[in-house]
């Protein structure tokens, strides 16, 4: 490639980002995509327990279940509101109260002298998710408390005691997964979209004439077109990983933004090709949306950022890790944000997703050779 042609894809690419800045609503998508979203879907789809009301129900007035209401505490639960069982029944039933625990008379007198107690748990389920998984903690955490009351340092029955360490997310907070995956979801859903749009913008707008009567080749309109969209998301996802991710939400990010920055402008150059080639078969934006809504629902589904790559079907992980880049950009993104990783650890990631940005470059600019000839 001469000196000529790279000022030529330099002169093409700073028309597209003047066509980019003055499309005012792509514009504002971006933003509100890579802020306002974000955010809230990170938090929309916690079901964390925080802070869960319990009520405790405490017929048995003795030394244990004392302990047992003061084991109940933030930030998991609320502090316990003391209640007979007529006004926890409303409580639940008003639904102010998500657990209620129940204590029956001589719960201790029955343990300490070996005889079957039951401890009943009662349930608001219209709240399935939280009410499911702190009816589960609440449990656990009463367990325990039992167990270290009646038996303190005693060993545990089973022979084998298993240890759980949460590594990378200790406290296991799901906004910090949900964030940086809506992130990954945003850069495909507006790469594919802002650049397929430049190419139907040509269109309707009638200046694709104008650049074809230019002494201009179609590799330098297609890698104009990749280079500006790619700079674009590229700029917005680093700004929004390091202000909104990491600043705003609290979000800690483990490893390298320029590693991160490295892999994601691959990403991008295939995704920007492959948004190009499908607006190659289309004519105006309907169909290039038509088009372009089960590309993006396929490479959401079976990326491994919404169900584990793993749980899918053997062929299947085959074909995505074939076909798509996003199931490399995932697995690339989570070793280092969430992990740390470095060159060394991602390097077939990016290397999958260079090979894949080629062949797509190649495939559009096939594809765009044979659209101008018609």
């Amino acid at each position: 490639m001469g000196g000529q042609s790279l000022k030529n894809i330099l002169r093409l690419t700073v028309k597209e980002l003047r066509a980019i800045r003055g499309d005012r609503v792509m514009i504002v998508l971006m933003i509100y995509v890579f802020t306002v979203a974000t955010w809230l879907v990170a938090g929309a789809a916690d079901t964390d327990i925080k802070n869960l009301s319990v009520a405790v129900v405490d017929e048995d007035r003795s030394q244990l279940s004392d302990r047992l209401a003061g084991a109940i505490r933030a930030p998991l639960f609320t502090p316990p509101e003391l209640l007979t069982a007529a006004e926890a029944e409303a409580a639940q039933n008003a639904g102010r109260q998500v657990l209620v625990v129940s204590i029956p008379p001589d719960f201790e007198r029955s343990l300490r002298r070996g005889d079957p107690a039951t401890l009943l748990i009662l349930i608001d389920a219209t709240a399935v998710a939280q009410a499911g998984n702190g009816a589960s903690f609440l449990r656990q955490l009463l367990l325990d408390e039992v167990q270290s009351y009646l038996a303190p340092g005693a060993p545990a029955a089973a022979l084998v005691a298993v240890e759980t360490r949460n590594r990378f997310n200790e406290n296991l907070t799901g906004s910090w997964f949900t964030a940086v995956m809506q992130l990954m979801n945003s850069v495909t859903i507006l790469t594919l979209i802002l650049s397929g749009s430049s190419m139907i913008r040509e269109r309707e707008h009638g200046t694709i004439e104008h650049v074809l009567v230019m002494p201009v080749r179609p590799h330098e309109i297609v890698f104009s077109k990749v280079l500006a969209t790619g700079a674009v998301i590229l700029l917005a996802s680093v700004l929004s990983l390091a202000f909104v991710i990491e600043g705003a939400m609290g979000v800690p990010i483990e490893g390298s933004l320029a590693l991160y920055a490295g892999g994601a402008a691959l990403y991008v150059v295939a995704v920007a090709s492959l948004g190009l080639m499908l607006a190659s078969f289309t004519q105006n934006m309907g169909q290039f949306g038509l088009l372009v809504l089960p590309v993006i629902i396929v490479m959401f589904m079976l990326s491994g950022g919404i169900t584990p790559l793993e749980s899918m079907p053997g062929w299947l992980q085959v074909v995505m890790r074939l076909i798509s880049p996003s199931p490399h950009f995932v697995a690339f993104a989570q070793s280092v944000l969430y992990r740390g990783a470095g060159l060394s650890l991602v390097v077939w990631e990016m290397a999958a997703m260079a090979a894949m940005s080629v062949v797509a470059l190649a495939i559009v600019l096939a594809r765009f050779r044979k659209v101008l000839a018609g």
